[in-house]
């Protein structure tokens, strides 16, 4: 078989990868080495630059039609525990307004025409595997693993083996792209990962269970559990998971780390009753799907190129969840090189064009990579400002806890520094110029001579700007008796807009 693009992996990037192509009118062929799409629910956070591109392929209608509702992710919660009847059980420490909801409603609503939304991943992945084939019949092609590929001059040779039937055949294709989650092509082409490799655990618990009459309102998407009794586990979080939201949801993520030596059960027969010691609800009816491990990284690939094969997502940055970036990072990078592959496989470019991939999205990767690493460490801070250190007796845990509550004037002064350290965890919660407000200084642009806009350090205040290498900012524009963005000038049919002014 002969196509112009072999995307290997099914996952969020090589389906949407699949479906921007098609788009484009380039054929491909794309191999999945697993029988479905993903059973996890690990990633599920979609920001607004990323519905902005669904939208731009018709299929953020879609989404918005199975996601949360914006009314109910747009809080975030930290509290003692869910339940309990302990002095110090079930006690709010403090709420910050969310994505795009309460207070940042109205900078998120002014510069997108698409709010942000939150759809788990084992939810999403069939939406766009869906939509890959329909666009594409009989070439999005799952339980097919490329066993091994060489490259030279001309394309890339591929052996992929059918694992329902052990055919084995070749695919010739012009590129290639590694979208495998860094489980095979990347090493295969020798590319290393520079960063932290990850030194803890995280313990994930899919579970369904009716946590209507505790859960911490009908706004909250998540909740960050910090425990005064102490012990392995306490410091944890919790998402709901739909299908219907808010206080209805009835499937949830719970995520607990683990240090290496903490001797907790955390198989799959011990779950539920995990679930329900840390909710403190002992007769709580628990149905777990699935108990998950792995091991925050914070790496990017030294390179995203080797001749003509080309690595996104997971296979060439890998992040921890905070300020859920991996994902819409990964729909960025296929979004990125898309339309290169399009433009220079049709003649409209020639193959110089497709240098400018690495040095756009490389160094966006090796920001969303640190920023999410120093917002996952924040959370250390917010526990200190508790009272919370590592390695201190259960009982001075306790009683930092106990003095934080306490009716007194001390008691207040500890809860009002503790209010203005949590405002810092925007940084993940409100991180909207992080989410938009990344730019290219080299690639496919000409610099105009003009300096980049103001920077929030904090990663909030989103600056607009009509410079070359950042997004067109977005504006409503009539047309007729609709309305259109500036953003929706340029199509996913490949289409160039003129702005001038």
């Amino acid at each position: 078989m002969e196509v112009p693009v072999l995307v290997v992996g099914g996952g969020g990037c090589g389906l949407a990868a699949s479906v921007f192509l098609a788009d484009l009118g380039v054929d491909h062929l794309l191999v999945e080495r697993r029988e479905s799409t993903s059973v996890l629910p690990r990633a599920h956070y979609l920001n607004q630059r990323t519905m902005e591109i669904f939208r731009q392929h018709g299929m953020a209608a879609d989404v918005y039609r199975l996601s949360t509702p914006l009314e109910n992710m747009s809080e975030v919660a930290w509290r003692t525990s869910l339940a309990g009847d302990g002095p110090l059980d079930a006690r709010d420490l403090h709420r910050m307004d969310s994505f795009g909801g309460g207070s940042t409603a109205g900078p998120y609503a002014a510069d997108s025409p698409c709010p942000s939304t939150n759809l788990p991943q084992h939810r999403l992945e069939p939406l766009l595997r869906e939509h890959a084939e329909r666009r594409s019949p009989g070439r999005v092609r799952f339980h097919h693993v490329m066993e091994d590929f060489h490259q030279d001059a001309d394309g890339v040779t591929a052996r992929v083996t059918d694992r329902s039937t052990g055919w084995t055949g070749t695919v010739r294709a012009r590129y290639l792209l590694g979208a495998d989650g860094g489980r095979g092509v990347a090493d295969a082409l020798g590319i290393a990962m520079d960063g932290d490799g990850g030194s803890w655990n995280v313990v994930s618990v899919h579970f369904s269970a009716d946590l209507s009459r505790w859960w911490s309102g009908d706004k909250v998407l998540i909740t960050n559990f910090v425990s005064p009794d102490g012990g392995p586990v306490s410091r944890y979080g919790m998402v709901a998971m739909g299908p219907r939201w808010g206080l209805a949801s009835q499937e949830w993520a719970l995520h607990f780390h683990l240090p290496p030596d903490a001797g907790v059960d955390v198989s799959e027969e011990a779950a539920a009753d995990r679930v329900r010691e840390l909710l403190k609800l002992p007769e709580l009816d628990v149905t777990v799907h699935q108990v998950s491990r792995y091991r925050p990284e914070a790496v990017v690939a030294q390179a995203f190129r080797s001749g003509r094969v080309f690595l996104a997502g997971d296979a060439a940055h890998r992040q921890p969840p905070a300020t859920g970036l991996g994902l819409n990072t990964a729909v960025q990078d296929a979004h990125n090189l898309a339309w290169k592959l399009a433009a220079v496989l049709s003649g409209r470019a020639d193959g110089t064009l497709l240098d400018s991939y690495e040095s756009e999205r490389l160094p966006v990767a090796q920001r969303t990579v640190d920023w999410a690493m120093f917002s996952f460490r924040n959370h250390g801070v917010l526990h200190a400002s508790l009272g919370l250190l590592p390695g201190q007796p259960d009982e001075v845990t306790r009683a930092a806890f106990t003095a934080l509550v306490a009716d007194s004037p001390i008691g207040e002064t500890r809860r009002a520094r503790t209010a203005e350290v949590f405002a810092t965890q925007r940084m993940e919660y409100q991180a909207h110029d992080i989410e938009v407000g990344f730019f290219y200084e080299r690639g496919a642009l000409v610099a105009d001579g003009t300096g980049p806009p103001p920077r929030d350090p904090m990663g909030s205040v989103h600056h607009p700007v009509a410079r070359p290498g950042h997004r067109l900012p977005h504006a409503w524009l009539a047309d007729g008796e609709d309305r259109v963005s500036t953003l929706d000038l340029a199509g996913g049919g490949g289409a160039f807009a003129l702005i001038t002014g």
